[in-house]
């Protein structure tokens, strides 16, 4: 396995991925993205934003952001991570060094704090967060509407001391 940043050439593998999740409507308020967005997504990272890909061989299997919380400066230290796997390859420990690869660059981008938003019906996301030192702060009650039903999220952070 290799993680590495993400390059335009990977736009469809990110996309196929994302498309995944959004069709299993159970992790992402997202609509699908089509390869021509999702390489502007790319295009458009700021500076203090990484996009990683989590290669077997040579096959994109997964993906992770760090992106900026805010543009408002009170929150220059704060950034939001997520994460998408294969939907395969779930559950079988491919998620863990993609994690800490994000991680490992919240820190080197110079961010004291992430967030992570999960639907709180994810407990496997949830438990595999805390893992990693999130903490569970709170739940927005009734936010999104997914698939014809209103969906909670659970909001987690970490703060790197």
């Amino acid at each position: 396995m290799e993680i590495r940043p993400a390059k335009n050439l990977d736009a469809a593998a990110l996309a196929a991925i994302h498309r995944q999740s959004v069709e299993a409507q159970d992790s992402t308020m997202a609509g699908p993205c089509s390869s021509e967005e999702m390489a502007q997504r790319l295009a458009d990272a700021a500076e203090r934003e990484i996009w990683l890909v989590l290669e077997e061989e040579t096959t994109v299997i997964g993906w992770g952001v760090v992106k900026a919380y805010s543009p408002r400066p009170g929150y220059h230290f704060a950034c939001e991570t997520s994460i998408f796997l294969d939907r395969s390859r779930r559950g079988k420990g491919y998620g863990r060094p993609l994690q800490a690869a994000l991680l490992d660059h919240c820190q080197r981008l110079g961010y004291h704090h992430t967030v992570a938003r999960i639907w709180a019906s994810n407990l496997g996301s949830t438990r595999f967060h805390q893992s990693f030192g999130y903490e569970l702060v709170g739940v927005q009650k009734e936010i999104g509407f997914v698939g014809g039903q209103w969906r909670d999220v659970a909001i987690l952070q970490k703060v790197f001391h």
